[in-house]
């Protein structure tokens, strides 16, 4: 550079020149008519990064800005706000605007499709998009429509947020809830020939469990007769195989989660809210039972059901050794406090007496809601 510039060698280990100068030397070399050209001809032409970056800050806002009006006929402008600005869009678009015009053009089209009444995942997609495997797990559409429909709520399952407007992911046949003597009068419509409401009503008539599919909640939803007495969930099997044995038709209205609630219990018991049932919950004392029992705490208003500190420790023996990372019991934080400190598993099956005497129709008239230590907390 020195010798381009017809100066002495420098020494030091930074080397600074004028621009006005080495256009200059350019110039009388014959080299360049000025630093631009030279530039060019060596790299390509010159770019100006600001101004690229304007320019695709003002197509990405184009993209959004062309589709809010219909988001916000379809009630999903936080939605379509919530995409500008986490870059989700973005990145299903592969950062190409034109890429995610189509993507967010399908995704509308499929919110405007909801609710649907038990029509499969496949057959929508099939209808909105033309491709039955559109909106398949993965699937960009899918991830964009899915974000939309968790907006208000916290989902249990992959396939709730779809039950949520009555939309069935994989046919709706594997996600199911056992339940045993609830009650329903006829169909929701009010006909009284509904198939799903026949089950439950000749299940109770014996006293018998019986499994219902998502499938069956949501083409075939049931009239749920409200009762006085409160719903009783628990989180295992077990708990209703034994209370059929032992009460029958005796036992008090009993839902089972079968662990993580499906989407198939979260219909029944949304379901079951909207007919004014309130309801009572019992899980295991473990962390992914408190787990459960603080979501059911919050999505469905449910009351813990033997859950407090008192009965763990009444429960203990030298069992199941707890582990797993400590989940907070919010409706009682002594509860999480001892549950650290004596370090066991209390299953439902160990308190099983205890639960088959509090569902007894026989014993117990008036329907209390077990009262726990820490309503007041």
């Amino acid at each position: 550079m020195d010798e381009l510039l017809g100066r002495k060698p420098s020494t030091g280990k930074r080397l600074s020149l004028s621009l006005q100068q080495l256009e200059d030397t350019l110039q009388r070399a014959g080299l360049a008519r000025d630093l631009r050209t030279a530039m060019a001809s060596l790299g390509g032409p010159l770019r100006d990064l600001a101004e690229e970056r304007e320019e695709r800050q003002r197509v990405w806002q184009q993209v959004f800005d062309r589709h809010g009006a219909q988001a916000k006929r379809l009630h999903a402008s936080a939605w379509l706000a919530a995409l500008e600005r986490e870059g989700l869009l973005k990145r299903l678009a592969n950062q190409d605007p034109a890429r995610a015009e189509i993507l967010l053009r399908q995704a509308l089209s499929v919110l405007q499709c909801l609710p649907q009444r038990g029509k499969t995942l496949s057959a929508l997609a099939a209808a909105c998009l033309g491709d039955a495997h559109g909106l398949d797990q993965g699937q960009p559409v899918a991830t964009l429509v899915r974000r939309a429909l968790c907006m208000d709520i916290q989902a249990f399952s992959a396939d709730e947020p779809w039950a949520h407007v009555g939309v069935l992911a994989g046919g709706g046949i594997s996600s199911t809830v056992l339940v045993l003597n609830l009650h329903a009068e006829g169909h929701i419509d009010g006909g009284s020939d509904g198939a799903t409401g026949s089950i439950v009503h000749i299940a109770a008539g014996h006293g018998e469990p019986v499994y219902l599919t998502l499938r069956q909640l949501l083409r075939d939803p049931p009239a749920w007769a409200a009762s006085p007495r409160p719903v009783s969930i628990c989180e295992n099997p077990a708990v209703v195989a034994e209370a059929a044995n032992a009460l029958g038709r005796n036992c008090a209205p009993l839902i089972c989660t079968q662990g993580q609630p499906s989407a198939a219990v979260t219909t029944c018991l949304n379901q079951l809210a909207r007919a004014g049932a309130r309801f009572r919950y019992h899980g295991d004392f473990d962390w992914p039972g408190i787990r459960i029992a603080n979501g059911m705490i919050h999505r469905h208003g449910a009351i813990p059901w033997r859950m407090d500190t008192a009965d763990y420790l009444e429960a203990m023996d030298s069992g199941k050794p707890l582990t797993g990372r400590p989940v907070s019991a919010e409706w009682n934080a002594e509860l999480t406090r001892v549950m650290q400190a004596r370090g066991q598993v209390i299953e439902e099956e160990r308190v099983l007496q205890a639960l088959l005497a509090d569902l007894d129709l026989r014993v117990d008239d008036g329907h209390p809601i077990i009262a726990t230590e820490t309503q007041s907390q």
